[in-house]
């Protein structure tokens, strides 16, 4: 059993093309704490609800405890 916690920085942007055909794009970044990086950014795509517009720019581990 493992009782230590990790915490990530995952980057991400969410990417949209408006009707006039110019692309936008919002950065951003959330720090969750999961068990290993593919949990990490399981969270974050939860979180935006599997947006077809978001994409995972990468992720970092930040702090382990």
């Amino acid at each position: 059993m493992n009782n230590w916690k990790t915490d990530f920085e995952v980057k991400f942007h969410l990417e949209f093309t408006h009707v006039n055909g110019k692309k936008e794009a919002k950065y951003n970044s959330l720090i969750v704490e999961a068990e290993n990086e593919e949990k990490a950014v399981e969270m974050v795509t939860y979180q935006y609800e599997n947006s077809e517009f978001l994409i995972i720019d990468g992720v970092k581990k930040i702090w382990n405890y």
